[in-house]
């Protein structure tokens, strides 16, 4: 187990399968209790969201929705009501210049980094007062998140919520984000039980590592809370749950890997450029990569290496939204929007997420993450085939399970 590292899955066991499965049951015990919080407000945006099919999710995506938006308000509601209009216009528009053109990135980011730290970061003394529950201060809220340049495919589906709310009378408005401000209430409780266990390091490594980080551009990434790496946890499950049927219909898998796995440096790996990510030339025996390509290939399944998750599946083809399945990897704070936008195009995923974190601009590179390999085959259509052909999968492979780095 790593010394320090803001939350891992295996929690000091030698793999993470008791994860997997508390996750499982806590995912259908927030299922069981949104009954309770929130069904009217589901019935009433699932009547709203029917007037465009194209956009019309199942309830249970529904219910993770609703309750980002009660985590994100109890997180940040405050820092968002102190917010000027100029400074949000100028950190949105300079994510947004980052997002569209790689080329700025050495640029813009310092920039980003300065504002971040003096605008967005500073909080409030802790209080009990709750701002006043509004159309109004959840706009306020959506422009916050905007400006941070970390939110970006969520706000494609909160704002959603926004003009569903807008919809309303100020009072039935009002109303559904008391609900969803107490359901956001009782998750935060309740997620610390049933998955604190796995993040129980993470305000110790921030305040570790805080200084490491003011003025940079991932500083907003950093300071995420405790509850929202529950709930993306939470997140992960539902969208596995949601796009598995559409995900095993598809002739064709993909396994999409963190862009910092490789054993070698750009400029010595051989790996080719596709339009998925970069193919593995099998240059280097030891390599990560290198393995789970070869376990590809006697499975059935494609693996990629995607650089960064803004870039990922950005070069599909049309083939490629028809026939493809993907399985992401990746970290808790970055599978969520990666899903959604893999979904966006129409090519559905399911995730696995890397067992601790390995970025290698958080974490000493020397301890890498790895992925539970059991999980990643469950997921893959031809999981029973293979072991029927004999083939073993990694996990089972000599016994050793590869190691990931990110």
């Amino acid at each position: 187990m790593k010394t320090s590292t803001p939350y891992s899955l295996k929690n000091g066991s030698n793999n993470s399968n008791g994860y997997y499965k508390d996750v499982s049951n806590f995912t259908d015990q927030v299922l069981s209790e949104s009954e309770f919080h929130i069904n009217d407000v589901i019935e009433d945006f699932e009547d709203f969201e029917s007037k465009d099919v194209e956009k019309l999710f199942s309830k249970n995506m529904m219910v993770f929705e609703a309750l980002m938006i009660g985590i994100l308000w109890m997180n940040y509601i405050k820092r968002a009501l102190k917010l000027d209009p100029e400074s949000q216009k100028l950190l949105a528009d300079l994510s947004r210049k980052r997002s569209e053109n790689e080329n700025l990135k050495p640029i813009v980011d310092p920039l980003r980094g300065v504002l971040a730290t003096s605008v967005l970061l500073p909080e409030d003394p802790d209080s009990e007062e709750i701002p006043e529950l509004t159309v109004e201060n959840l706009d306020k809220l959506f422009k916050w998140l905007e400006a941070t340049g970390e939110f970006q495919e969520e706000l494609k589906h909160l704002r959603n919520w926004g003009d569903f709310l807008g919809s309303l009378s100020p009072q039935r408005s009002s109303s559904h984000l008391t609900n969803i401000f107490m359901f956001a209430d009782w998750f935060e409780d309740v997620s610390t039980d049933a998955l604190g266990k796995y993040t129980h390091n993470l305000e110790v490594f921030i305040d570790t590592n805080r200084n490491k980080h003011l003025w940079k551009e991932d500083i907003m990434l950093f300071t995420r809370k405790r509850s929202e790496y529950h709930l993306n946890m939470f997140g992960a499950e539902v969208m596995s749950r949601e796009f598995r049927e559409s995900f095993k219909s598809r002739p064709r898998k993909a396994l999409l890997l963190p862009g910092c796995i490789r054993s070698l440096t750009d400029s010595e790996c051989a790996a080719s450029d596709t339009n998925l990510g970069m193919k593995c030339a099998g240059c280097n025996p030891s390599c990560r990569v290198n393995s789970l390509t070869k376990h590809g290939a006697n499975g059935g399944f494609e693996v990629y290496v995607v650089s960064h998750e803004s870039s990922a599946l950005s070069r599909s083809t049309q083939n490629d939204r028809k026939e493809l399945g993907i399985i992401g990897v990746a970290c808790i704070m970055n599978l969520i929007s990666g899903g959604w936008k893999s979904e966006y195009i129409g090519i559905p995923a399911q995730c696995v997420l890397l067992e601790s974190c390995g970025c290698l601009h958080w974490m000493d590179p020397s301890e890498p993450s790895d992925i539970n390999e059991d999980q990643l085959m469950k997921l893959l259509d031809n999981y029973n085939k293979t072991f029927e052909k004999g083939v073993p999968c990694a996990s089972h492979s000599h016994g050793h399970k590869t190691v990931l780095t990110m």
